[in-house]
């Protein structure tokens, strides 16, 4: 009877290491599959060609930095990094401006898709 005992829990201790390998398996593979996804699309980003150009614009009452990057950036992923582009060009110290106030700011143009 003890040896019967002893293999059940043989037989469970087994069982579950293998499902922890499947599991642990399968999370790794997911993780290939969309770290490998990522890469597509930022080669896709990567295939156009944009050329900068700077303009000068008066700061208009209510205008922030978030509602300047909505106009002027390319896409809503780049909101953040374009306002921080605008703070270091202009040397701002946050991303506080006021109306009157002129700001060089960054526009991209699209030139060609390579």
């Amino acid at each position: 009877m003890m040896t019967r005992d002893k293999n059940n829990i043989l037989y469970n201790n087994r069982k579950i290491n293998n499902n922890s390998i499947m599991f642990t398996i399968i999370i790794i593979i997911a993780l290939c599959f969309s770290i490998l996804g990522g890469m597509r699309l930022v080669q896709a980003d990567e295939s156009v060609e944009y050329e900068k150009n700077f303009y000068a614009i008066e700061v208009q009452t209510g205008d922030t930095l978030t509602s300047i990057a909505q106009e002027y950036a390319q896409s809503k992923a780049d909101y953040q990094d374009y306002m921080e582009e605008v703070i270091e060009i202009n040397q701002l110290k946050d991303d506080k401006i006021h109306a009157g106030c002129y700001l060089m700011i960054p526009v991209y143009t699209e030139v060609s898709s390579k």
